[in-house]
């Protein structure tokens, strides 16, 4: 069998910087994307002709995943370190046949080189050598630094040590190098050789390792690359996981897509538990106020045409379906509600006074159209800053508020006309005053249908149902 030893290429000087930060701030603080990006523009032109690696990174990048994601990250895992080296090299491939990711890498560009010294067990034996003696000789040989004395100055000790470069072992010469061996020869005589290492080993130079990562026990590498401006993370991946799971992995081997991807999964899952959970507690609440099981379902026919609103308002702005965009629609969700209580409360309320369902439906819409504008102008409005500002923080959530905005003025529009056909679909029965056992009733309260009915008693134009 062989043998093999490693002996890694170390750099030249160990002191060079390698690395090297600037934080660097605009004149403007409400400086926009735009200005930003012409600032990075600028800066990496005049840095091209110089010989290193410059990487620019804004102060939005670490809400990135939020917005959109700017980074994909998987994790390959395995125990051999060649085998995980070439499978991050097949999924780098991968990756790199999508358009729209940039900076692909697995860690590993910057890897010392590793000699590998293959040792022939049975020749080296035959020359009276064992594995064990020729790694003792080379390690003595590349350990050419030792302490010679000790000195004190001024209650200081310090160490001298003697460097010896004479002959330095290299990769170039290490197979010239000699070992001197005793071998008993026919005649039991003691014979001294010298047998070069060449006779018996081989060297072969592979890429080394920048680190060994372990996780749960078990090695893994990891596979980076951004994302292109203009480019959606979630969007990109979702190529890219077909090529990943066709892919044949050898025995003990996995993939595992972390990294932003992993974290924008994980927060829509949460995000579809919070709406689920928001849209029951809504509905529980109107159960309570309406005192009817129909009446909240009908005004739940609103949050569907605010999803749609708030996805077409992101379609014609051109803007990315993303976390903050969700959370939009979360919100949404509590405040386009309001429209469709004001309306069926009132159509309740007409009806109890005595008109017939149609009246009531046509009394509402004329009678409740400004008041649910209002309420919808006034979030609408307070939501533009957002939509039309330029600096990074109405950036960061512009697809909130062109959900929220977008979703409610579609909505409204929609409340006027889907809710009364509704309503005069599902609900026929007339409404009933339930007994809370209460001694002030809610609808003893005066209110504005009360005066409505009032007026429409004067005129003579109502008909009892």
């Amino acid at each position: 069998g062989d043998e093999a030893l490693m002996i890694s290429e170390m750099a030249e000087d160990p002191d060079i910087f390698r690395t090297m930060s600037f934080l660097m701030l605009t004149e403007n603080e409400d400086a926009g994307e735009a200005e930003v990006r012409r600032i990075m523009r600028d800066i990496e032109a005049s840095v091209a002709d110089m010989d290193i690696d410059f990487h620019l990174d804004t102060a939005s990048s670490e809400m990135d995943q939020l917005t959109g994601g700017s980074g994909l990250s998987i994790n390959v895992y395995g125990e051999d370190l060649d085998t995980l080296n070439d499978i991050t090299h097949d999924i780098m491939d991968m990756i790199d046949s999508i358009d729209g990711y940039t900076d692909i890498s697995n860690g590993e560009e910057d890897a010392d080189k590793i000699l590998h010294l293959n040792i022939d067990k049975n020749a080296a034996m035959s020359k009276g050598l064992s594995v064990v003696q020729i790694y003792q000789a080379i390690n003595a040989k590349l350990t050419n630094e030792k302490s010679a004395v000790t000195i004190t100055v001024d209650g200081i000790d310090m160490d001298i040590k003697v460097v010896n470069e004479l002959e330095p072992l290299t990769k170039e010469n290490i197979l010239d190098y000699t070992f001197t061996t005793e071998i008993t020869d026919d005649d039991y005589d003691t014979v001294t050789e010298e047998h070069k290492l060449g006779e018996f080993a081989t060297i072969e130079v592979r890429d080394g390792v920048t680190a060994i990562n372990r996780k749960n026990q078990s090695r893994y590498m990891t596979v980076t690359a951004g994302v292109e401006e203009g480019y959606n993370l979630t969007l990109l991946t979702r190529q890219l996981e077909p090529m990943i799971d066709a892919y044949e992995l050898p025995g003990g081997y996995s993939i595992d897509m972390g990294g932003e991807y992993d974290s924008v999964v994980q927060m829509l899952e949460q995000m579809l538990l919070v709406a689920g959970l928001g849209l029951l507690m809504v509905y529980l609440v109107m159960v309570a106020q309406f005192q009817s099981l129909l009446s909240p379902f009908i005004v739940l026919l609103t949050v569907p045409l605010a999803f749609t609103g708030g996805f077409l308002s992101l379609f014609i702005m051109r803007e990315n379906l993303s976390v903050i965009a969700i959370m939009g629609l979360i919100v949404l969700m509590g405040t386009v509600v309001n429209n469709g209580i004001v309306f069926v409360d009132y159509t309740n309320q007409l009806r109890k006074g005595g008109l017939d369902r149609h009246k009531a439906l046509i009394a509402t819409g004329k009678t409740r159209m400004r008041p649910i504008l209002m309420t919808a102008l006034t979030t609408i409005l307070a939501e533009s800053n957002l939509i039309i500002g330029d600096d990074m923080g109405a950036q960061l959530s512009r697809g909130m508020a062109l959900v929220i905005a977008g979703g409610l003025a579609y909505a409204t529009l929609m409340t006027l006309f889907i809710i009364p056909v509704m309503y005069d679909i599902m609900f026929k029965r007339q409404p009933m005053d339930i007994d809370t056992g209460s001694d002030t009733e809610l609808d003893d309260i005066p209110d504005d249908a009360a005066e409505f009915l009032r007026e429409e008693t004067a005129d003579g134009v109502i008909d009892k149902a």
